[in-house]
């Protein structure tokens, strides 16, 4: 594997291994912006975030 590739994958594992213990440290208490993420006026916001990973997703696997 090649440099960028390992800082793909290793940057975002970091990510949420550190979110993680954060807010299990604390629980029930979300920052704001995960508070406004979580609310039903961020739908179409979330929809297309998960539609730009699985077409990303689609057009790599697609590509090999």
């Amino acid at each position: 594997m090649s440099v960028p590739v390992l800082a793909a994958l290793a940057i975002p594992i970091a990510y949420l291994v550190v979110t993680t213990v954060a807010l299990l440290r604390h629980p029930g208490i979300l920052p704001p912006f995960l508070q406004r993420l979580s609310s039903p006026k961020a739908l179409a916001w979330n929809t297309m975030v998960g539609i730009t990973i699985a077409l990303g997703s689609l057009r790599w696997a697609l590509h090999r």
